[in-house]
């Protein structure tokens, strides 16, 4: 009876759900529920570097202006004119004119700066020409203004600069500065 038992007691537990239970399947995925959320990770992240700082443009050329108001020497016939000097920093400077030497007869001369400041009554007082100071133009029937390619010698700033000497309209012989016509000291225009 003993064996009965045990043999009764094991079928019994084998009819009670003796079986070890089956894993849990999982679950198809709902259409209408909202997905789960995706798991956050925290990451350190660098500081982003500040951007580099914009170079400023350059300032612009210094330009510089100047003028002589030319007026007729003793002797002359001819009326004076306003010579302008316009230069860009690095650049040569161009030379023109308001108004034009009325009287002046076509032909050869020469505007030459020279070292004084002054001009006297014939332009004796304006002192030896300085070097590169001389700007050859001719001049033509019916012109009304003066208009000089740049002349490279003529400089508005540094220590070479050409304000504060006197600019003197000499007549041309044989290719070089002849009688002065008319004489006028060069000031800054600025």
């Amino acid at each position: 009876m003993r064996h009965t038992t045990i043999l009764l007691s094991i079928l019994a537990i084998a009819a009670c759900g003796g079986k070890k239970p089956e894993a849990e399947k999982p679950k198809a995925p709902n259409p209408d529920s909202e997905p789960d959320p995706a798991p956050t990770v925290a990451t350190k992240t660098k500081p982003e570097a500040a951007p580099e700082p914009e170079t400023p443009p350059p300032p612009p050329p210094k330009t510089w202006k100047a003028q002589a108001d030319l007026k007729p020497v003793k002797g002359s016939k001819i009326k004076g004119a306003t010579v302008t000097f316009t230069q860009e920093e690095g650049q040569a400077t161009s030379i023109g004119s308001t108004g034009w030497f009325d009287g002046i007869k076509a032909g050869k001369y020469h505007l030459v700066v020279h070292e004084g400041a002054d001009c006297g009554v014939n332009a004796t007082k304006a002192g030896k020409p300085m070097t590169g100071g001389e700007i050859p133009f001719a001049a033509v029937k019916g012109e009304s203004s003066l208009t000089v390619g740049p002349a490279a010698g003529i400089q508005l700033g540094g220590d070479t600069a050409v304000v504060g000497h006197a600019l003197v309209l000499h007549d041309d012989k044989k290719g070089k500065a002849g009688k002065a016509l008319a004489c006028g000291p060069i000031a800054s225009a600025e």
